[in-house]
């Protein structure tokens, strides 16, 4: 989420939130790594890189399963977005009817994507799977705070869904929050039904709190034990 904001207009925002998004998993300080490298690399304004769509600068640059070739492409893509829709916000606007997942599918039928390619970021249809790259992409797009930007006003925080990493689905099996044995997209429901018994408006406010503060800072392991009252602001 820091990378968002490095930059002061609103597309360069937008792009670098979906590129630190799409590229959060790994080791974080790798990932970081790869991430300084990539906007580096991108100049003073992600947006117009996009735009004009050379690529030169990417040459020799990959990320564990993302190799340059697979970069680039997800590159154009992103220039066919931005220089025909204006931007990726108001491409996503056209397909969400309410249905965070939907929309998410439906882009990649409306894209110049050849057969399985860059399903990694624009994935396809699959029942199971949390979409937590694009959720948490959501979260920094829809709501507004000191820690997410807030640029999509179509959209109300309270139909965003948690984006459900590892961190979170141990919290959630701890709290009894879910019972799945796997962190799917009905246990990314579930969880998200709790928060909003909290907040109704605006569940996802505890995200980043609960993923670093008890998940990463805490060492949350998905096991409630005596000690975890010690470290845990949830156990107290």
């Amino acid at each position: 989420m820091e990378f968002l904001h490095h930059y002061r207009e609103r597309g360069d925002k937008e792009i670098a939130g979906f590129f630190a998004s799409q590229f959060a998993y790994g080791k974080i300080e790798v990932m970081k790594r790869f991430l300084r490298d990539l906007f580096e690399r991108m100049g003073d304004s992600p947006e117009q890189f996009i735009r004009e769509g050379n690529w030169k600068a990417l040459n020799g640059l990959y990320y564990r399963f993302q190799k340059t070739d697979e970069i680039i492409l997800l590159f154009e893509v992103m220039s066919y977005i931005y220089n025909k829709y204006g931007s990726l916000g108001a491409l996503y606007k056209v397909y969400y009817k309410g249905d965070t997942r939907k929309a998410i599918w439906s882009l990649r039928n409306h894209l110049p994507i050849e057969g399985d390619t860059l399903t990694f970021f624009f994935p396809k249809p699959l029942i199971a799977s949390p979409l937590k790259r694009w959720h948490l992409y959501l979260r920094w797009m829809v709501r507004k705070d000191e820690i997410d930007a807030g640029l999509w006003e179509f959209m109300d925080p309270q139909d965003l869904v948690v984006p459900l990493d590892t961190h979170l689905f141990k919290i959630g099996r701890c709290c009894g929050w879910t019972k799945r044995r796997s962190p799917s997209w009905n246990a990314a429901r579930e969880i998200t039904d709790v928060l909003k018994g909290a907040c109704p408006e605006d569940p996802l406010k505890y995200d980043a709190l609960l993923c670093h503060k008890v998940g990463i800072g805490a060492g949350c392991t998905g096991n409630n034990r005596p000690e975890c009252a010690e470290k845990c602001i949830l156990m107290r």
